[in-house]
């Protein structure tokens, strides 16, 4: 997206960038507060989804529990292989590529036969020097 900054310089776009997200981080808030009260008043499932029909609206209210594994634990218990309730993910180990291709090119030449590169959002952080 090409945007026109004709006589704008970098420090009027950071103190814009500075009050936007100000108000994101307000309106955040808000809708937060607004969903609590949506929950007081419909409840919630400890886990699990719910569909309410309110006039116009149709408000899904959704709990979760988040689980954690102590891994010592687990893996003294005994627990059969195939029935243990574990996934295992298989991800790119960002710092060993880039060791291979800075390291080793004959290897990365053949890795990159099976890699997709795209570039990702860039990111941006803008505060204020303290003086």
């Amino acid at each position: 997206m090409k945007m026109n900054i004709k006589n704008r310089t970098a420090c009027i776009i950071a103190s814009e960038w500075i009050e936007a997200k100000k108000e994101e981080m307000q309106a955040n808030k808000k809708r937060v507060g607004i969903e609590d009260e949506l929950i007081a008043l419909l409840g919630a499932k400890e886990e699990g989804s719910e569909t309410h029909d309110v006039e116009d609206f149709k408000i899904a209210i959704t709990g979760r529990l988040n689980r954690k594994v102590d891994w010592d634990v687990f893996d003294k218990l005994g627990i059969p292989t195939e029935v243990q309730p574990v996934k295992v993910k298989r991800e790119l180990d960002l710092k060993g590529l880039r060791y291979l291709e800075e390291n080793d090119t004959a290897i990365y030449k053949k890795l990159a036969k099976a890699l997709t590169v795209e570039p990702a959002k860039t990111s941006v952080t803008v505060t204020r020097k303290e003086y």
